[in-house]
Order: structure tokens, then C-alpha cells, then sequence
């Protein structure tokens, strides 16, 4: 199943998508779209290049009332601008329905059944009264792992608790980080598990993968350098001498047009791969069936699936990926299924001419292979607006060069693991754990570390110097009517 019209869309809204050139679901849509359209609480991972707006556009567009004129559906984004971008998509995307979506209001105002905003501006929001949840009907979390990367796991705690229990959660993240889980198993227990990218799929063997990361805006000055090396690429690609037949595979039909456009007035030949040196400009939103032979093929965009991915690579010796920076964890993603080791595009780079050049190339190299860098490319995604990737960049390592060095921090307690007798089902916030213990005995809240709350029980870190004190403190303390019944936790 790849069309939409196998997930029951409306037939005003199908129409819709086809006129804006989508006519291949993805398998994350083929996937969530039923689930969320059933009202069922989900989770999965998820991140930009998956189709996932669309796929929670679809779903939720099966359960609003659209003649109600109360917040039915909340969409948190890791920032902001993300979540403009976001609300600006799904007004695009459900055009049909009249949905009414706008990000967080800043009035008083009841007429939007949609509102996109990252847990800071829900709060702000609620405070003000300018929206109410009371009628919420579903609670989407996009971006789980970068919200509690850039510091919001507090903003998230607190708009949850005030979500109604019947509402449905939906959970997107880049990273099943141990966070995460432990959001999903205290607030979207039973959760159906999204999975669209299969465990075990054919690989794409014998193809060279290579990667072009920057925005868009960057892409056809990269695109034009590769294909006026063609005999040098095609050379490493094994052919003989002559230039590679060349296909470039598009999303969208009306983004293959303009591209074809772009290429002529470069003085590139578009034609056929049937020509040894021709170029081939094609949309792939419809599937294409057996893929044709070419020396290099270039994916403008990172494939929604693995479907799509083997597709465009296949029949080729070599693949291009130019793809967003947002994409590169969902690219990751692609890449381990089809167990492809994916090769940085080489490109030119202005010499360094300060101190310490090798010492900080090497951070930024480590930094770039092993920290997650989503939450920070949301972070920075507004000034790419104003400045090249490379400008931010050289910005950004200017200040790891020049900043003073921290000082010494106290080193942190060690902890001791505490049982307390009361748990979720006993309506037990984090709050309380906090206020009894600091309340019953001379403790500052930097002395306790991590509250876990389960369903019969909740386990507190407290520093280990102080553990007898908080036990002995709270001998006879009731949390929420019941015994609290602390000692020492026991695994």
C-alpha cells in the first residue's frame, strides 16, 4: 500500500494533497494515519524528512469538530519558530477542512482548533487564559528528545498534568532517549509503537553513498559543482572516461520542473539517461517501479522511507543525498536498515589560519559524530535567514576558541535511592515528594535528584549524606492522605 487513497482521507482533502503533489503516502503515514485517525495513544521515532506533519494532519483531521470553536488539538515544537513552521504547514495541509490553526495566542481568543507552540508559550498561554484545554481531544508531542535537550522537561511536565486523561498523546522524537521513555510510561501508558522502518529489509549493496547536508538554499551550487566534475565523478564511480549518466530524483512533480529549469540555464543537458551524458529530472512522489541503470543518481531530498531510498539509489553506482540538517537523524535512521555507510560529499573549505587548528577541527569532528545536534540545528534553523551554514558555523567556533574557561564546580553529591509508599495511583506529583521532604526536614531542593513516580510507588534520589534524616523526618508524614512510609529503596 502506497497511495492515500487506501487510508480513507476524505475525498476533499485527497484531491487537495494530489493538487500540492502528494501522491505516495510514506510508509511513516501508511503507518500512524489510521492509529492517530482511531483516537489511539501512540509513540514512535520520528523526525523531519519522515512525512510526519502530514501524518498527524491526517489523522487529526479525522477527529476534529469543525464547527466547534473550542482547542482540539495541541502540537508542541522544540521552539518557537519550529512551531510556526509547523502550524503554518498543517494550515496549508488541511486547507479543505477549515481548520482553524494558529500558533499560541497571545488574547484571549476560542476560535482555533488547532494551536502549534513550543510547552513555554503553552504555559505563558494558559496563564493568561488566552487558551483553555478543558475540550483537547489530542496532545501531540513533536520533538520529544530536543524539548528535554534544550531544558523544557519542567514546561512539558506541567502542561501535561493539566491535558484531560481521556485526550490522546501522540509522541514524535528523533532519539528513544531514557527521558523519553520515562515521559511515554508516566503520561502515554500503553502506547501503541510506531515503527516504519522495518528491522530487516533488503540492503543496497554495491551503490556509494555520499552526502551534501546544508539548506536548501545551498543545494544547486552544490548540485552544478558535481555535475560539471561529472568525468571525475564517473571515473570514481568506475566509469571508463566518459561523463555519467545522471538521474536525479525529485519529491514533488512541480519541484522536478523548476529544477530542469534551473539546470538549462546552467547550460546543463536534460534529457535521458538513455544518452551517455544525459541528465534525467524526475519525480518519484508516485513510485517509479524497477529503478534505470545510471552512473550517478541524486536524491534532491532525503527519501521519506526505505522504499524510497533503495529506488533512488538503485541501478547506481553512485548516490547523492542533498539533504536538510533537519534530516540527517531520520536519514541515520534509513541508512542502518539498509546497513549503508554514508560518505560526506568532498568539498572545498577555506585554510584556518589561527592557533590550535588540528585541536579544534578534532572537537568539532568528535562533536558532530556523537552528540546529537537536532535540538541545536532548531536552535540555530532562524539564522540561517541571515547567514550562510558556513558563517554560523565559523561564529559558533569563534566562541568555542575565545570563550574563558569555567570554573571549578563543586563536585555533585552522591546519591541514596529512597521508596515511598505512594505512587500514581494515589495522585502523587512531583511537587508533593518535594514538599514533604523539604518540609519535614532542613533540606534545599538541590539535595534531591531524580522522582520517579510509578503506579504503587515512587523512588527519590536525596544526597547520600542526608538520607537518614529524610527517613527519620518522615516516619509518620502522610503524602496525599496516605502513610508515606519511606526507607531505604531496595532493587
Amino acid at each position: 500500500m502506497s497511495s492515500f487513497d487506501d487510508l480513507n482521507i476524505d475525498p476533499g482533502l485527497l484531491n487537495h494533497l494530489r493538487e500540492l503533489g502528494y501522491t505516495r503516502a510514506t510508509a511513516l503515514q501508511r503507518e500512524a494515519v489510521p492509529v492517530i485517525a482511531r483516537g489511539t495513544t501512540a509513540s514512535g521515532i520520528a523526525s523531519t524528512g519522515s512525512g510526519k506533519t502530514l501524518a498527524y494532519a491526517l489523522g487529526l483531521a479525522a477527529r476534529l469538530d469543525y464547527g466547534a470553536s473550542e482547542l482540539q488539538a495541541l502540537v508542541l515544537r522544540p521552539t518557537d519558530h519550529a512551531a510556526a513552521a509547523t502550524a503554518e504547514a498543517l494550515h496549508r495541509l488541511l486547507l479543505p477542512c477549515e481548520a482553524r490553526v494558529t500558533v499560541a495566542p497571545t488574547a484571549p481568543s476560542s476560535a482555533a482548533q488547532i494551536v502549534a507552540a513550543s510547552p513555554s508559550a503553552v504555559l505563558a498561554a494558559l496563564e493568561h487564559s488566552t487558551i483553555k484545554l478543558a475540550a483537547l481531544k489530542a496532545l501531540v508531542v513533536d520533538g520529544a528528545s530536543s524539548m528535554f535537550e534544550l531544558g523544557d522537561e519542567a514546561a512539558l511536565e506541567t502542561l501535561t498534568a493539566q491535558v484531560p486523561k481521556d485526550a490522546q498523546r501522540l509522541v514524535l522524537t528523533s532519539r528513544l532517549t531514557k527521558q523519553v521513555e520515562d515521559w511515554v510510561d508516566r503520561h502515554a501508558r500503553r502506547a501503541r509503537r510506531l515503527v516504519y522502518v522495518p528491522s530487516e529489509t533488503e540492503t543496497l549493496a554495491g551503490v556509494r553513498v555520499e552526502l551534501f547536508a546544508a539548506p536548501r538554499t545551498q543545494w544547486l551550487p552544490a548540485l552544478a559543482a558535481v555535475l560539471s566534475t561529472g568525468a571525475k565523478a564517473g571515473a570514481r564511480a568506475g566509469a571508463k572516461r566518459a561523463p555519467p549518466r545522471t538521474r536525479i530524483s525529485c519529491r514533488f512533480a512541480a519541484e522536478a520542473v523548476e529544477l530542469s529549469q534551473q539546470l538549462v540555464v546552467r547550460g546543463f543537458p536534460i534529457g535521458s539517461t538513455d544518452e551517455p551524458t544525459g541528465i534525467r529530472i524526475e519525480s518519484t512522489s508516485g513510485g517509479r517501479g524497477e529503478p534505470e541503470s545510471a552512473s550517478l543518481s541524486i536524491s534532491w531530498g532525503t527519501p521519506s522511507d526505505v522504499e524510497e531510498f533503495r529506488d533512488r539509489g538503485g541501478g547506481a553506482a553512485r548516490l547523492i543525498v542533498f539533504a536538510d540538517p533537519r534530516e540527517l537523524p531520520h536519514l541515520q535512521l534509513l541508512a542502518e536498515a539498509l546497513k549503508v555507510r554514508i560518505i560526506v560529499l568532498k568539498s572545498g573549505v577555506v585554510g584556518e589560519a589561527s592557533r590550535s587548528i588540528q585541536a579544534t577541527r578534532d572537537m568539532l569532528r568528535d562533536a558532530a559524530a556523537k552528540q546529537d545536534l537536532e535540538p541545536y540545528v532548531q536552535l540555530l534553523e532562524p539564522l540561517l535567514e541571515e547567514f550562510t551554514a558556513t558563517e554560523i558555523a565559523a561564529a559558533a567556533t569563534a566562541l568555542l576558541r575565545e570563550r574563558t574557561p569555567e570554573a571549578p564546580r563543586t563536585p555533585l553529591p552522591a546519591w541514596t535511592r529512597l521508596y515511598f509508599g505512594v505512587g500514581r495511583r494515589d495522585s502523587v506529583r512531583p511537587a508533593d515528594l518535594v514538599g514533604a521532604i523539604t518540609g519535614e526536614s532542613p533540606l534545599s531542593g538541590d539535595r534531591i535528584g531524580r522522582i520517579e513516580i510509578r503506579d504503587t510507588y515512587t523512588s527519590v534520589e536525596v544526597a547520600a549524606d542526608v538520607a537518614d534524616q529524610v527517613i527519620r523526618g518522615l516516619a509518620t508524614a502522610t503524602i496525599r492522605g496516605r502513610p508515606a512510609n519511606v526507607r531505604v529503596f531496595r532493587e
